[in-house]
């Protein structure tokens, strides 16, 4: 006989788990936080913490979202074990807050340093309930910007130029000019030392023609080195005089789409700058939300959102 992935399931949830009993018990999803009225302070919504494990939390954390079923989640986890401390199927501010507060005092203030990524709101959660450590500005989010930026220049230039359906005789492998800015997007991405000689060549052609280009992808190229690992522990006078010749170039550069670029250095400085004090970056975190994605697609269990949770917590705390 067949058995159905839906019978199998239904057995592991309701024979094989302890799922039942671990919430009848209170070992999973007892946690909750509340949204008031204001005014009349009646509560009018109630939102399940699905993951509380203080003894996760440690001196350096991150705090990221996560779209779960097309709703995002909060993930605070550690930086040095993966593991999550914390999971609140919400991003709203009050819930958020009031779902750290259920860490414990004692183990907040365990913590030195919380990754996060630029967004106002979620700074604000962290100075808020995590007083006492300071903020890393995700090293990846920072690069994800700058290549952006980069893509834009390619963009902007590929739009001018006229479409043409006949093969050159200038370019490599005959492409045209369209093709050959298309072809070229993702070895922009490489830093110079690693592209192989063919890859080399269709960029000298392509910066032959476009010298804007080549200009914002030597922008890149500094910053990049700049922000490489091997500069984590320098002394930070020499970190932040690199930064501010990197801003006077780009800004003399005028290239329009580094100038966004410039305002995120000068927006949050200190906490991009503070990378340098131990390299903290986020890595473990994405790689959490990677494996938290594969067991997304590939878990018939979370059409059972709460039952999903639960199996989160099992496997990834």
């Amino acid at each position: 006989m067949k058995l159905k992935p839906h019978t199998l399931y239904k057995w592991y949830r309701d024979i094989i788990s302890n799922y039942h009993q671990d919430v009848a018990s209170g070992k999973f999803a007892s946690n909750k936080v509340y949204e008031f009225n204001s005014e009349t302070g009646e509560i009018h919504k109630e939102q399940i913490v699905h993951i509380v494990k203080p003894e996760n939390v440690g001196e350096s954390m991150c705090i990221d979202e996560k779209m779960i079923s097309k709703r995002y989640s909060t993930i605070i986890s550690n930086q040095q074990t993966g593991k999550i401390a914390l999971l609140i199927d919400s991003i709203k501010p009050s819930l958020v807050k009031q779902s750290i507060e259920l860490l414990g005092k004692e183990n907040l203030e365990k913590i030195e340093f919380i990754n996060s990524d630029m967004s106002p709101v979620m700074k604000k959660i962290c100075n808020d309930t995590i007083s006492n450590a300071a903020i890393v500005i995700d090293k990846f989010h920072v690069i994800k910007h700058i290549m952006d930026a980069l893509n834009t220049v390619r963009l902007e230039i590929k739009q001018k130029l006229k479409q043409s359906k006949e093969p050159s005789t200038i370019n490599p492998n005959g492409w045209t000019d369209v093709e050959l800015l298309e072809k070229s997007r993702y070895l922009l991405y490489k830093m110079w030392d690693v592209l192989e000689q063919e890859e080399k060549i269709i960029l000298e052609v392509v910066f032959k023609k476009h010298p804007v280009l080549n200009q914002a992808y030597n922008l890149v190229q500094q910053i990049r080195s700049w922000y490489d690992k091997k500069n984590v522990g320098s002394p930070p006078l020499k970190i932040e005089n690199g930064l501010d010749q990197w801003l006077t170039k780009a800004k003399q550069s005028k290239i329009k789409a580094f100038r966004v670029i410039v305002k995120m250095f000068e927006n949050h400085r200190d906490d991009i700058l503070r990378y340098f004090q131990k390299g903290l970056t986020n890595a473990k975190a994405e790689n959490l939300n990677s494996k938290i994605q594969r067991f997304v697609t590939s878990n018939y269990g979370t059409r059972d959102k709460h039952f999903f949770f639960y199996r989160t917590q099992i496997y990834f705390s």
